[in-house]
């Protein structure tokens, strides 16, 4: 009746399915329970006594949203819907992801007691300073919409605890391939913030960061090379942090983090984007590291040995990292279960010794021209579920499906893109 669909790369699930008959179910006792309805935005609701409302595949304006004086939760799921419910004073959840919007009414800045506020994927290019009134507020999510700047009245948002805002650019082969946004210096009053991704760098800004000591995720652009040790010391006071993005102002600016003497105890995922001179030496330290991305290092020494030891390593994702010609997995990677080699335009040959990534299920190689053969070793990968090749060459194209063939034999799914 219920099934998992999808699992991330640690085996945990990510989404799953339910039986129709499960569904109705569900709903007839959430609706007698007065525990939430779900509408599809044509029929009128007037004086609805439920707390929660989820409006599903509506084609134009809903036809009454009035009465609705209880309501706790408003849900959109639909790319239509441009009208929002009235006398809601209650509300707590506002999700209107991926709505038709270019602003918000008024009323939404009335909503006290509101909570949580999605505006993922609305048309919304600024927000206004009254945004300051939602002092309740804790989640607010504005990613992948037009807006580039915080206004002021963020700083008065005491309660806030996650500040999502960022979109995606180009393709993930390029440097710049995501944005943050611009925050003023007073968002380093709100001392109950766990989450912020990603805000624009500037030197005032990365100083006073340091007084979020409660960060879990945390996710900074545009840092530039003087800016190194005032955000090695912010690091440093965010011994709770568990994810963190560092992007700096363009492909040719230098990232080394030496005056970082040792990285946060619980640091899970790490994203750089940076030229790197080096492999910063606390990388081996990062015992519980389930995900890394290095993105545009070009790192002229191979990183695999600095990394190849660490226990809980399950994610891995190299993007124009390193400029040789020869990657050789020869030990370790015990637990990794997805690599990503992208954007290596002088690598040559990738070696797999016997017994290296025992759990790898999924290898993605993607514009490698200058690789013509597939993995020496890869007939080792007895886990392996699937692979896959794009914008490869002619030649390594043909060879998977003639001669190296017997090497891949074994994997369930193979996908070659060119």
């Amino acid at each position: 009746m219920l099934q998992v669909v999808e699992r991330n790369e640690f085996g945990r699930p990510r989404r799953c399915k339910m039986h129709d008959l499960l569904r109705e179910f569900a709903l007839s006792i959430s609706v007698k329970e007065k525990f939430g309805v779900v509408r599809d935005g044509e029929e009128e609701m007037k004086e609805c006594s439920t707390r929660r409302i989820s409006i599903h595949k509506t084609d134009g304006e809903l036809k009454s949203l009035t009465g609705m004086s209880k309501l706790h939760s408003f849900l959109v799921f639909n790319e239509s819907l441009k009208k929002l419910p009235s006398e809601s004073k209650m509300l707590r959840v506002l999700d209107l992801e991926d709505a038709p919007i270019d602003e918000l009414p008024d009323e939404v800045f009335k909503l006290f007691n509101l909570r949580y506020l999605n505006l993922r994927g609305t048309l919304l290019k600024k927000l206004p300073n009254s945004i300051g009134q939602l002092l309740n507020l804790q989640t607010l999510d504005i990613v992948e919409t037009q807006i580039e700047a915080l206004p002021l009245g963020i700083g008065k948002l005491q309660n806030l605890r996650h500040l999502i805002m960022f979109r995606y650019t180009r393709n993930r082969n390029d440097f710049m391939y995501s944005i943050g946004m611009q925050a003023p210096s007073n968002i380093a009053r709100l001392k109950n913030l766990q989450s912020v991704c990603s805000i624009v760098a500037n030197d005032d800004l990365i100083r006073k960061i340091q007084s979020l000591t409660q960060l879990i995720t945390f996710g900074i652009s545009n840092v530039k090379a003087a800016n190194e040790a005032d955000l090695c010391i912010s690091i440093q006071n965010m011994t709770r942090l568990r994810n963190m993005s560092i992007m700096v102002t363009n492909e040719e600016e230098t990232l080394r983090m030496d005056a970082l003497s040792s990285p946060p105890p619980i640091l899970q995922k790490l994203y750089l984007t940076a030229k790197l001179e080096k492999v910063p030496e606390w990388f081996c330290s990062l015992k519980i590291l389930t995900d890394l991305q290095l993105h545009w290092s070009r790192l002229e020494e191979d990183v695999l040995p600095h990394i190849a030891a660490l226990p809980h390593l399950g994610r891995l994702s190299l993007i124009n990292a390193y400029v040789g010609k020869q990657l050789c997995f020869s030990t370790g990677f015990a637990k990794l279960t997805s690599l990503e080699i992208r954007n290596f335009p002088q690598l040559k040959e990738i070696i797999i010794e016997m017994g290296v990534m025992p759990n790898l299920k999924s290898l993605w190689i993607d514009s490698c021209m200058q690789l013509k053969t597939v993995p020496l070793g890869i007939e080792y990968l007895r886990t392996l579920q699937e692979l896959t090749l794009e914008s490869v060459s002619m030649e390594l194209g043909n060879r998977i499906r003639n001669v190296d063939f017997p090497k891949v034999q074994h994997i369930p799914k193979i996908y070659i893109w060119q």
